[in-house]
């Protein structure tokens, strides 16, 4: 197993202090703590609590996507947090700051170490929220039962499956591929991406670059290998995300995104008509947006997750 990264510094760290910009009332720094799960396998999750007062309302566990990490969360949970609920962002295996074994990248093996961080934490019957891959593993978790939630928030992600959008396999790594960083100085990429996307909020662009390492000659390499990050697309092509909304019997919000992709936009219209028929009550919202609308809309998704998830 590989360590935890304590090698090598976070891409971004800078990029993490306090900025001008608002979002909402101030809150406490998170806390880390690291949680054991199954095989050894210790998995590091940032804590944000409300800054006065006890929490109020059932806490929020809040899952990244696919080579993402806990930091794409932040603006959300602070927001979270200063309306008085507790949100646990969790950094998957191979992910952030959590451990990187070579195994385990299926989407049976992440439920599984969500249900460890639950318990680990003490929580009863959490909300959950997962982005992208996090949806796919919030399901996963309540369809095989490793988990007991009080509400399910699916964000981009849960509705369809990866053959909805790719041809096959294949066709999904090619079409989904890691960008190449290795060799590349970290202000570098800053640079190009700070040029590339004048609209990204400080916040948004240190949640990019933390899914990268620093090594010691000041490079750049992604926290999850290519290798993992082939395993778990294989893992998202098998799965089927319809097959387990059924069990989904507690509140649910699906937060959709138009980015502008008219076949993939039009396949989520598709599967929203069957969700709606499959889970009783469901919330289907939808916005404009890239896929990564947690971190490019944080003030729409957390009072979407707190209007549906009010105390």
């Amino acid at each position: 197993m590989e360590s935890n990264g304590e090698g090598a510094k976070m891409a971004g760290e800078p990029l993490n202090a306090p900025t001008d910009e608002p979002v909402g009332a101030p809150t406490p720094e998170p806390r880390l703590e690291r949680i054991p799960a199954a095989d050894g396998v210790s998995l590091a999750v940032r804590i944000f609590e409300p800054d006065r007062g006890a929490a109020v309302g059932d806490p929020f566990v809040l899952l990244h996507g696919i080579a993402s990490t806990s930091v794409g969360w932040e603006e959300a949970a602070r927001l979270l947090a200063a309306a008085g609920r507790t949100a646990y962002a969790v950094d998957m295996r191979g992910h952030g700051l959590s451990d990187r074994p070579d195994e385990g990248y299926d989407l049976t093996t992440l439920a599984s170490d969500l249900g460890a961080v639950i318990s680990g934490l003490g929580l009863e019957r959490p909300i959950l929220v997962g982005h992208s891959l996090g949806a796919s593993v919030v399901l996963e978790a309540v369809a095989i039962g490793r988990v007991r939630a009080s509400g399910v928030g699916l964000v981009e992600g849960g509705l369809t499956d990866a053959r909805d959008q790719f041809a096959s396999p294949e066709d999904c790594v090619a079409r989904t591929a890691l960008p190449p960083v290795a060799g590349m100085p970290e202000s570098v990429l800053a640079g190009y991406l700070r040029e590339a996307n004048p609209g990204w909020s400080q916040a948004r662009l240190a949640a990019a670059l933390a899914a990268l390492d620093v090594k010691e000659d000041g490079t750049l390499a992604w926290r999850l290998t290519p290798p993992r990050y082939a395993s778990l697309l294989a893992a998202l092509w098998i799965a089927r995300a319809a097959d387990k909304w059924p069990a989904v019997r507690v509140p649910t919000l699906v937060v959709a995104v138009d980015t502008g992709d008219a076949p993939w936009t039009a396949a989520k219209r598709t599967a929203e008509v069957a969700m709606k028929a499959a889970i009783p009550g469901i919330r289907v919202e939808w916005l404009m947006e890239d896929h990564d609308v947690q971190t490019a809309q944080p003030e729409a998704v957390a009072a979407l997750l707190l209007d549906a998830f009010g105390i």
